[in-house]
């Protein structure tokens, strides 16, 4: 579009919701139109654009090249409007329908990421969350500079100074084994763990990976003949085998009474693994974001307390 002079702006509430729907009838169902008035903007967006758009597909409609370069710039003006009208009128949980961000690598993150969205449903049904688990979410600083991503719950803190990082919980490390392993138990030695085979998850890159993730317990999985991409692969692993494998504590129970597993404690000083909550500081006024924080924090903790790795929960500073 190379100009917004004579382009009902209501057009880009279609395109954002014919993108991120992929289908002409859920989009109008979206934005409260019929599906021949959605179909209508579709065709005025054409014009407009000067390009197809969205071309039909066995299942739904497929962004064209342009119609995907130009998404995340539109979307993100949207979300801005929102937000600005929202803040104008105050933020108020139970009738907002403001749309937030959240990334979770941990390797719990699906499970915490659905304790929130539950908790967030009951408090604001209005409200949508988007969570991103991936493990290398590199990108999440820029991400967050962009408004692109609302917070992050990671293991590793952000190391600008225009980022605010709090402090959850601290998790740590067990080694897990089958029931019925021919060898594991309590009170395991280096001795006898190096008598064993592990399977392990593929390293973080250097920066990206906690300090306390080295030391003696990697060395003993260094030549592991089984290595996989996520946490949560462990247990399937281990289950089947005789191997070890190294889980995160908040795991712990988990693989105890949902799969029946031997949990054995790391040899020597507990690894901490310290669990961060990560944002930007330029939200720190947004009372939605506020929300969104508090709420990230006390399920958070409600986790880990659940968990037996916290006493009990704070409040957000």
């Amino acid at each position: 579009m190379t100009s917004l002079r004579g382009l009902d702006l209501n057009l880009l509430l279609v395109f954002e919701a014919l993108h991120e729907t992929r289908s002409v009838s859920r989009a109008g169902q979206r934005l409260g139109l019929s599906q021949s008035a959605t179909s209508h903007a579709l065709a005025r967006l054409r014009e407009a654009c000067r390009d197809e758009l969205f071309l039909r597909a066995p299942v739904g409609m497929t962004p064209t090249p342009v119609a995907n370069r130009i998404f995340p710039d539109i979307h993100q003006a949207l979300e801005s409007l929102r937000h600005s009208v929202e803040e104008a009128r105050g933020f108020d949980p139970a009738t907002s329908t403001r749309r937030f961000e959240i990334a979770i690598p941990h390797p719990l993150g699906p499970a915490f990421a659905l304790r929130i969205r539950d908790a967030a449903r009951a408090a604001a049904p209005g409200v949508t969350l988007r969570f991103d688990t991936r493990t290398l979410a590199d990108d999440a600083p820029a991400l967050m500079r962009e408004g692109l991503l609302d917070c992050a719950v990671d293991w590793i803190p952000a190391e600008d100074d225009r980022f605010v990082n709090r402090r959850l919980f601290d998790d740590s490390l067990v080694i897990a084994a089958r029931e019925g392993h021919p060898r594991a138990r309590p009170g395991m030695g280096w001795r006898d763990l190096a008598q064993e085979e592990f399977v392990r998850c593929h390293r973080r890159a250097p920066e990206r990976r906690p300090k306390a993730l080295s030391g003696k317990l990697w060395e003993l999985m260094a030549e592991s003949r089984l290595t996989v991409s996520e946490y949560l692969e462990v247990p399937f692993v281990i289950g089947r085998t005789d191997y070890l494998g190294v889980l995160p504590k908040s795991m712990a129970r988990i693989a105890e009474e949902q799969f029946r597993m031997i949990i054995v404690p790391v040899p020597g000083p507990a690894i901490r693994i310290p669990i961060w909550v990560v944002w930007h500081e330029g939200r720190r006024r947004d009372a939605g974001h506020a929300w969104l924080r508090a709420l990230v924090h006390r399920e958070m903790q409600g986790a880990a307390v659940e968990a037996g790795l916290l006493a009990e929960a704070t409040s957000p500073k």
